[in-house]
């Protein structure tokens, strides 16, 4: 079993666009590569959305409590963790921008009944060893640096997400995402964990387990130097036929417009 420690390696300097790389970088720029261009090259400003916010308060409130356990080994009571899950949302909430469909007051009782959900069903059973644990090394020449959001003390990688609907299957990039940090630090044992908290009328946990096979470590190593070649290109091309490519998920649809011509569709 691993010892309880929270963990910060140090910082890993980047010179140049894609001289330092994350999965989420390499998530960007294989689902739409003008939009990696518009927020690491251009330094284009990225305003949240209401769904990027409400997950990063559910994140902050249930961190909080993994952070006091690694010492006291004892789940924070639900209305202490609801408590921080609030101030989180009023203070990520403020001066967002919300649609017109969109209840501030609506999603934040979401997310409440996402963190108590979590709380209830899936925190009692985790023994964390590390939380928000950054991890940083080479992969095939490139730099890499990750966070995880928790780390069991039996190695498990466990990633904590939000969504709008129940997941059919386990996401292949929330793979290559576990798999860079099997790689990175020995304290992740290959074993992954996808939980997501669906905020539907009655929230759901779907938990997805699974292991790092040799072939997505494969995968790390041939898809992030060819990631990287890609960023160093001259020319980033948008994904018109990508699932965030509308004017309600992408920031940048205006300046798409522009360059690129075409129409980026509403929804």
């Amino acid at each position: 079993m691993i010892p309880a420690v929270r963990i910060d390696g140090p910082s890993v300097g980047a010179t140049a666009p894609g001289d330092v790389l994350s999965p989420s970088q390499v998530s960007t720029i294989m689902d739409c590569a003008y939009r990696w261009h518009a927020k690491h090259i251009l330094k284009m400003p990225e305003p949240p959305t209401a769904t990027q916010i409400l997950g990063r308060a559910v994140h902050s409130a249930l961190a909080t409590n993994f952070e006091q356990k690694c010492d006291s080994k004892v789940d924070l009571p639900v209305p202490g963790v609801l408590a921080v899950f609030r101030e989180a949302w009023a203070v990520l909430s403020e001066g967002t921008e919300f649609r017109d469909d969109e209840d501030p007051d609506e999603l934040g009782r979401t997310g409440e009944a996402l963190v108590t959900k979590y709380m209830e069903e899936a925190a009692p059973r985790i023994e964390p060893a590390a939380v928000e644990m950054r991890v940083q090394g080479v992969i095939a020449g490139v730099k890499v640096v990750g966070y995880i959001d928790l780390l069991d003390v039996d190695g498990c990688v466990i990633e904590i997400k939000t969504a709008k609907a129940r997941p059919r299957s386990t996401d292949p990039m929330h793979r290559f995402q576990v798999a860079t940090y099997r790689y990175l630090t020995q304290l992740a044992r290959g074993t992954g964990r996808i939980d997501t908290l669906v905020k539907t009328k009655s929230p759901q946990l779907i938990q997805q387990t699974f292991s790092i096979s040799d072939q997505e470590l494969q995968a790390i190593h041939t898809i992030y130097p060819e990631a990287q070649h890609l960023m160093r290109g001259g020319v980033h091309f948008p994904n018109r036929q990508s699932m965030l490519c509308s004017r309600r998920h992408c920031a940048f649809w205006r300046h798409c417009e522009q360059r690129w011509g075409g129409e980026v569709p509403e929804t």
